[in-house]
């Protein structure tokens, strides 16, 4: 009895101080249904097939020596019937990952709280949600969530001439994508 109580105990402060001590692939984060739930309606094509500006999902300046920022950007377009894309008419989701390297777990994982509460926080439309990291902020546009070490960011951005031609994203879509995003960096990348 007392063993189990023991190994209980060991359990529940390892989740809490999770830790990630490698690199992170932000592309093999999302879900494979995540295209259907954030773009219905769009087939993807490559992310260069469109100019388009640069979404920051973190701040720039966050990238230091004790941290690392890997990104991924994913380019969906209006489908015009046969798997045709319209490129005038796309949607523009960018995913970005901050790993703060630090050798002692504590630090890191204060580290990105305080980049999750200052930096990204401060988000117009953000709706705190619970279960999901340890804060999280979404709205229909952005989501982040914090993790132990990590923080973890999402963008979306619709464009070209006929962009109001794309359903919107929903928060409850946005929100499922950044769950299943946390699950497998959880499942996948914790140390």
């Amino acid at each position: 009895m007392l063993a189990s109580a023991v190994l209980c105990a060991g359990c529940q402060s390892s989740s809490a101080s999770a830790h990630y001590p490698d690199s992170i692939d932000a592309c093999k984060l999302p879900a494979s249904n995540a295209r259907d739930r954030l773009a219905p309606g769009t087939v993807e094509v490559p992310p260069d097939s469109v100019k388009t500006a640069d979404a920051k999902v973190v701040p720039q300046d966050r990238s230091t020596e004790g941290n690392e920022l890997t990104s991924c950007k994913r380019l969906f377009a209006r489908d015009l019937g046969g798997g045709k894309p319209n490129l005038q008419d796309y949607r523009l989701v960018t995913i970005a990952v901050v790993r703060f390297t630090d050798a002692d777990a504590d630090e890191g994982a204060t580290k990105a709280t305080q980049l999750m509460t200052d930096a990204l926080g401060d988000h117009s439309g953000v709706r705190l949600a619970t279960d999901v990291g340890d804060e999280a902020g979404f709205s229909e546009q952005w989501a982040a969530v914090r993790t132990g070490n990590v923080v973890l960011g999402l963008a979306i951005a619709d464009g070209g001439t006929e962009a109001a031609l794309i359903p919107p994203a929903t928060l409850d879509n946005v929100q499922a994508v950044v769950t299943d995003m946390t699950n497998t960096l959880q499942r996948d990348y914790q140390g």
